[in-house]
This record gives C-alpha cells, structure tokens and sequence, in this order.
C-alpha cells in the first residue's frame, strides 16, 4: 500500500500544506522535470524547504542526514514541507512529473551519493494479458473416450468437474482428477483419454495470452484451491449471459485464474470439500458461527464458548476454519475484535482505555500490542493519523 506525504508518518521528515505558504512568495524556484524510475543520488539541505507537484504523480525518497540509509516513501500529496537535513530524491510514478522546488537559497541544497544500491521503482504493470476468448465449452465424456490430439497456436485451459482425464503432453502422461487444472501452452501437442473406468466432465476454454514466462505454467497439475474453484464458477456464470459487459467479465475472471494458479505455487492449497451438499452445510454453518461472533464481539468470547454454543468438538471448529477461511477461530476472533477497534477509534466517541476494555481485551498493554501486531501502528498512532488536519 503506498503512504501519502499528508500521513502521520511523514511528520518524521517534515510536514503537509493544503497550499503554498504566502512566506514562499519570495523564495527562489527550481522546476525539475522527473522522468527516471531509478536514483542513485541525494539532495541534501541545510535549511527548510518546500516542494509541490505540479503535474504528474511523484515518488518522495526521504532520509535523516544522520541516518540516509533508511528511507520513508511518500506519494507527494499537496504541498510539502522537509526540514533542514532531510536527503531527499523523486522518482516518477507517472509518465513524468513536474516539481517544483522553494528555498530561501538554492545554495542550500547539495548532492550526495547513495550508499549501497541504487533506488528503483517497479512500475505496477501487468504480467499476463488475455487478448481474446475464442471458444470455451463444458462437456461429458464417456469411460472410453479417446481424443487423438492436436497442437494450435493458442493457450488452452482444461479444468476436471468429476471424474478422472488422462492428457499426454511432449510424451508425458498427466492424470487430471477433480478440480485440476491444466494449461497446453501454443504449440503443445497433447492427447486426452478417459480412465476407463468412470465418465468424465470437463471445461475447456482457449484464449489468446501474451505471458513471457510460459515455464510457470506449462507442463503441471494443478490441484484448485478455493479461490480458482469459485473463479471459475463465476465464469461460467456469465459466459451464457448476453449483455454488453458479461463477455469482458469473463476474460477478468478467466485472467484471475491464471494469476490464481501462479499464486498457487507459492501458497498452501485449501481442500475442496468432497461434495457440494458437504460444502453448502459447511457454508452455513460457518455462516452462523461467524454471525455469531460478530454480534458477540464486544464479550470475551473463546473458542470453548463457541464449541459449546454450537454443540462441536474444539478440532471440528479448527478444521472449518482452517479450511474455509485459512486462519484459525482464536485469530479470526481477534481479528474482527481489533477491526471493530478500528471502527471505534474513527467513531471518537471512546478513550483507548474504554475502547480496549469494551472490547473484552484483559489489558490496555495487550490490546495496544495486538493492534499494532496487526496494523503496524498503535492505537494513539492510528487516531493521529485519521485527525490529523
């Protein structure tokens, strides 16, 4: 998340101005036009100074004199004032951006070297780009199914719904079961087969996707998480609807699976449940559960209280939220304890003290150590940060 310069956290360096100061009138000006995403030198000043972007979106890297290795980083918002010693340098978020620089004497700004790497910004770009859906269709195979294969110029998802597929890419036999994913990359020759055993369902899309790293995804099972699963039902969902926009909704939903999968690598993998009859009792149950907690936030709830609310074993209540919610029911708690403090901070209708104590929190100091375990400020930081004028 990017910090703007009118946050509690630029008061270190200096300060935040709706507009510029009348006292500015006479300072000299310098324009700078920023173009660079990366900087491997400082400005330095030896006395206040002022800064406003006048056009474009501006990076601020901002150090103490007396500790220029540690930087803060600060989208320029409104005008700006740093105090003296401050080392400072922008990098352009947009295409370019103008600034403009007030001091009582250009004198009073020097240049230094970075120490140690360079500064570069990575511009928020996307890796993969879908150009075009061509064809998507579900379809029930029987136990015998036999398809002799093809190779083609363009991606290719098969995603199982039941059953067992077995795919033969570059001499390489991969058995798909349910909920795999699966991606021929353009130019793979591939082969698929039912078990023998069982009918199969399956859905197969094919897209067009600009994806310079194709060694990610090529040549691998993918067992769904949660996520992919219900991406790709809200696919399906709109892929028979007609409006102007449901076709577009589509190519998102399919470009969030892929980013999914690529996620998924790196991630734990949550269980499918065995059913859908299975998953839509866990769904509301856990609904009543987390409706429960929520209304009973304000009391020292626990887990034993809940087991016994709802009549369930202590590794029961762990398994439903582990797996639906991937955190366990004494952090979800918390959780939602520290988000209604939160709420009640911004409200400012209660001290600290009153907000931690009617939150069922056993201590101030603990309710002040969870919160900024959790939010990386304190309580007193955070409100300072909300009424700051």
């Amino acid at each position: 998340m990017f910090t703007k310069s009118s946050s509690y956290f630029f008061q270190k360096y200096g300060d935040t101005y709706l507009s510029l100061p009348k006292e500015c009138s006479n300072y000299e000006t310098k324009c700078l036009k920023i173009e660079k995403k990366s900087i491997n030198s400082l400005f330095v000043t030896n006395e206040e100074i002022f800064i406003r972007v006048d056009d474009g979106i501006a990076m601020l890297y901002v150090a103490l004199k007396s500790s220029p290795e540690e930087f803060g980083q600060f989208v320029i918002h409104h005008t700006i004032k740093l105090k003296k010693n401050c080392c400072f340098n922008f990098l352009s978020i947009s295409h370019n951006a103008i600034i403009t620089i007030f001091t009582q004497n250009q004198n009073s700004i020097s240049i230094i070297p970075i120490i140690g790497k360079e500064i570069i910004y990575h511009p928020i770009l996307p890796k993969t780009k879908i150009n075009e859906l061509l064809v998507y269709y579900y379809q029930v195979k029987s136990a015998n199914y036999a398809f002799k294969g093809e190779s083609h110029q363009f991606w290719e998802l098969t995603y199982v719904d039941n059953g067992n597929l077995i795919t033969e890419v570059e001499g390489v036999e991969y058995c798909l079961k349910q909920h795999d994913v699966f991606l021929y990359s353009p130019g793979q020759f591939h082969t698929q087969k039912m078990d023998g055993v069982e009918a199969c369902s399956y859905l197969t899309i094919i897209f067009d996707m600009d994806f310079s790293t194709p060694a990610l995804l090529n040549n691998q099972v993918f067992h769904s998480s949660r996520k992919i699963i219900n991406t790709l039902q809200e696919f399906i969902q709109y892929s028979d609807k007609e409006d102007n926009y449901s076709k577009e909704l589509c190519i998102c939903f399919l470009n969030q699976v892929i980013i999914q999968m690529l996620q998924s690598k790196n991630g734990k993998i949550t269980k499918i449940a065995n059913s859908p009859i299975q998953q839509n009792f866990e769904d509301q149950f856990l609904n009543e559960i987390i409706m429960y907690i929520n209304y009973n936030c304000y009391l020292p709830l626990t887990v034993a209280q809940i087991c016994q609310k709802f009549s369930i074993s202590r590794s029961f209540l762990q398994q439903l939220f582990n797996k639906n919610l991937g955190v366990a029911p004494k952090q979800y708690i918390a959780k939602i304890k520290l988000k209604k403090a939160k709420i009640l901070i911004k409200e400012n209708k209660y001290t600290i003290s009153e907000i931690s104590e009617k939150l069922g929190f056993t201590s101030i100091h603990y309710f002040s150590r969870a919160f900024k375990k959790e939010f990386n400020l304190s309580p007193s930081e955070y409100a300072k940060s909300i009424y700051k004028p």
